[in-house]
């Protein structure tokens, strides 16, 4: 599998296939096709098959929208995509990711991610949608530190 599956970044005629990838796990699409260019697509032979979402704050990244498809899950892909944007964020220079999940914990924690108090988000990634608005109470906030 790890041949012939590819992680590239999003184009905009993706966004359709993105939006029904969302759909189908559950998570928003709200803000997505804005970012677009944060936007990392796995294909494979050219079919969608998932995504991750890397939002840049001044005290860090937010993952989100990490999401694959569910007729291919459990074959490493998303591990790929997270592995692709911890990538990214350190590229560019950040020391920290953020994410909230309701349903993944153990998925983040086995790549390195650990349980943190909302209030112990610095402000500028707690000032994302996902905190302010879009994700429920009932999500758990994670970290990563990187480098």
């Amino acid at each position: 599998m790890r041949g012939k599956l590819q992680i590239r970044p999003a184009r905009a005629e993706d966004w359709p296939a993105l939006r029904q990838l969302l759909q189908a796990c559950g998570l928003t699409e709200v803000g997505v096709a804005a970012q677009l260019d944060r936007v990392r697509v796995a294909t494979w032979q050219g079919q969608i098959v998932g995504m991750a979402l890397l939002e840049r704050y001044a005290e860090g990244g937010l993952l989100r929208s990490v999401a694959v498809d569910p007729a291919w899950q459990g074959r490493g892909i998303g591990r790929r995509l997270v592995e692709a944007m911890l990538e990214t964020a350190q590229k560019e220079g950040l020391r920290q990711v953020f994410l909230l999940t309701e349903t993944a914990a153990d998925f983040f924690a086995r790549l390195g991610f650990e349980p943190i108090a909302r209030a112990d988000v610095p402000p500028s990634v707690r000032q994302a949608p996902q905190f302010a608005y879009l994700c429920p109470s009932s999500c758990r906030a994670m970290r990563r530190m990187l480098g």
